[in-house]
């Protein structure tokens, strides 16, 4: 927040953690508060210093990844109580409190919300059958799976309370004034197929405004003893800027915290090159592989192509040797009828010379010289019916042609 001093405590020496699993789970940048696996899983953040202004702003910071119907809940706590009072519990578990309570979950089925829940210490919650009827403001905000982390903001000041996320308004109201001297504090539930939330920043700025009914509280001097074990335990990276302003700062980074934050942009830059590297490279292999595939159509027609070619080139060869075979047999039968029907035509000649010499001898005297002559018209149109038949049988026989 600009124009604010600021108060860096890191989160060890100003909040504390409760989760089964924080030895894993409290990283240098982020703290996981309920796992990946397994389900079934309460994690919280509290801080230890109360907040004496009635005017701050609230920065938060968290991601939520899981799988496709994975569920759980994230609260975001402003009570008197504080740890003591509500510990690791969810809207939904907690008894009475005192103060407002923030929660981001799926209610309804839909893809996420964020209400807002004020209570004055008279009503249980666990035991309320319409819970999501003492809501006084809420949004629909989808916040799961988003490869980032959200931005929550909680600000308070005379005009009212109001609630943005991600820089667009949530809800505000202009009767709502919370209380100074409560504690700040987060606290998430994982259901059977779990969602993980991690807590990247939690970030308080508070203002320096002094009134009457808030004098500027000056502790007590603590006693020697006292004094002595305080001094042993600070810790020795608190900054502090300007007394009369305050802010917590969950993750205010140390120096090997900067390392890492350093080391991890050149490693993001690293990955962004590798990823537009990897980018040009998918677009020149899918121009490869079309160009390649348009080659494989290709060659796949010419191979049916080749294929029908060779099928009709075997089938020329065997109409080839058909032909040729059927040309042999039609020649050699002709041949043998020529020579038939000249046979034939021969014997007939020497019947007939014989049968009309006979004839000659025997009867020339009584039948005389006319039919003699029928006798030789005869054989002539004999063997010029023949001769024909010989023409007609060639002439209407199957040809070949080479």
């Amino acid at each position: 927040m600009g124009g604010y001093p600021r108060v860096g405590i890191r989160y060890e020496d100003g909040v504390t953690v409760e989760t089964d699993t924080c030895h894993r789970l409290c990283m240098t940048d982020k703290i996981i508060l309920t796992p990946p696996y397994p389900g079934n899983k309460r994690g919280s953040l509290w801080t230890d210093v109360k907040v004496s202004q009635r005017e701050w702003v609230a920065d938060f910071e968290f991601r939520v990844t899981g799988p496709e119907h994975g569920g759980g809940n994230l609260q975001l706590w402003y009570t008197k109580e504080g740890r003591p009072g509500i510990g690791t519990s969810s809207v939904y578990t907690v008894e009475k409190f005192e103060g407002l309570v923030l929660v981001i979950d799926m209610y309804g089925g839909q893809a996420g919300s964020i209400r807002g829940f004020l209570n004055d210490g008279t009503t249980d919650f666990k035991n309320h059958h319409h819970l999501e009827s003492l809501a006084f403001g809420h949004c629909d905000y989808s916040y799961r799976n988003l490869g980032r982390p959200s931005k929550l903001q909680l600000k308070q000041d005379s005009s009212g309370f109001e609630v943005n996320v991600d820089g667009n308004p949530c809800f505000r109201s202009d009767k709502v004034l919370l209380p100074s001297e409560n504690y700040f504090g987060i606290t998430a539930a994982s259901s059977d197929t779990p969602d993980s939330f991690e807590i990247y920043k939690f970030i308080l700025s508070t203002t320096a405004t002094y009134t009457r009914e808030e004098p500027r509280r000056v502790p007590a001097p603590p006693a020697p003893q006292q004094q002595q074990q305080q001094q042993q335990e600070q810790a020795p990276d608190i900054i502090q800027d300007a007394p009369p302003l305050t802010e917590q700062v969950l993750n205010a980074p140390s120096a090997p915290q900067q390392q890492s934050s350093a080391d991890f942009t050149a490693l993001q830059q690293q990955l962004n090159s590798a990823s537009a590297s990897l980018s040009t490279m998918s677009s020149t292999l899918i121009s490869r592989l079309d160009s390649l595939s348009a080659l494989v159509a290709t060659a796949e027609r010419q191979r049916v192509l080749d294929g029908r070619l060779a099928a009709l080139e075997n089938q020329l060869g065997e109409l080839k040797q058909t032909i040729a075979l059927a040309g042999k047999d039609t020649g050699g039968k002709f041949e043998e009828m020529h020579a038939k029907i000249g046979e034939r035509h021969d014997a007939l000649l020497e019947g007939l010379q014989e049968r009309v010499g006979h004839l000659l001898s025997a009867g020339g005297k009584k039948r005389g010289w006319g039919f003699l002559m029928l006798m030789v018209v005869i054989v002539q149109v004999g063997g010029l019916a023949g001769y024909w038949y010989y023409r007609k049988r060639r002439d209407g026989s199957v040809k070949k042609y080479l």
